[in-house]
Order: structure tokens, then sequence, then C-alpha cells
């Protein structure tokens, strides 16, 4: 399972194979200017792609940005300690990877364009056909970042 965190984020999940068994984007509760990750259908989405199958979890390791704001960087850090609760909650092996690392990896530039690419040839049956779609394209990349370079769980990537 892969997750791009913010509050433009998704979850994903593809097999052994590398075929899409689930896309989401992150479900997102608002409350004025804060935002955060609706646990419940969080965890629903990936307890329904894990199908009891065992699993892991990789969620790209974000920070702050160096101009960013405090109440910027408190609102992102809120939204990001959220979605990790949420996949502490299902106890599968979690994984934080840097998006150097990953994209690296897989042969990205540092652009989310480029990630929207690949994830279009990789997954055309994917629903990735807007721009805003990056989130999920950066989701099923770390999917399939974890399914090549990572020692696999039994039955899912």
């Amino acid at each position: 399972m892969g997750l791009d965190p913010g509050v433009s984020g998704a979850f994903a999940a593809i097999d052994d194979a590398g075929q899409v068994i689930a896309l989401h984007d992150l479900p997102i509760i608002r409350d004025g200017r804060l935002a955060f990750v609706d646990a419940p259908e969080l965890v629903g989405h990936m307890i329904a792609a894990r199908n009891g199958r065992p699993s892991r979890i990789l969620v790209e390791r974000v920070g702050p940005m160096p101009a960013q704001g405090v109440s910027s960087t408190f609102a992102f850090g809120v939204g990001f300690g959220s979605l990790l609760a949420a996949c502490r909650y299902i106890a599968q092996p979690l994984e934080l990877v840097t998006p150097a690392t990953w994209k690296r990896a897989l042969g990205l530039p540092r652009e989310k364009r480029a990630s929207l690419d690949r994830a279009r040839l990789l997954f055309p049956t994917a629903e990735l056909h807007l721009a805003k779609h990056d989130g999920r394209a950066e989701a099923l990349l770390l999917a399939e970042f974890g399914r090549r370079h990572h020692h696999h769980v039994e039955g899912a990537a």
C-alpha cells in the first residue's frame, strides 16, 4: 500500500503482480483552517484492500517547506500525524520513505507531473486522467516502489 500525504494526497494498493487493488483520494475532514484524515474511512479502505492478506504500508516521509509559515506548518503536521495514526491502527508494517529515495529508485525527477506520466504508463486502467490526480499517481508509485525494492510480504505490496 502507498500513501501520499496531504489534503490532495491519496491511498493506493497494488498486488504482487502490480495490479491496482484500490485507489482513493485521502478522505479529509476540515474544521476551519485545519484539515485531517478521516481515519475510520481510510482504515475501511485499507482493510478492504487487504482483504485479509498481509500487507506493508509505505508513506511518503514529508516535512515542512523552508518558507512555510508557522500556522501552515502546524496544519500540515496535524494532517500528517492523523495519516500516520490511521496507518498504525490497522497494525501492519509501516515504512516512511523520502521522495528522493523512491523517486530515484524509479528513475523519476522531482516534478509531480513526471510521477503522473509514469503512473499513467504503469497503471493504464487507473483513474489518473486529471492533473489533480498527482496524489493518486504518487501513492501508486510508492506502492510500486515497495513491490519492486523490498522483500515482499506474502500476498501484497
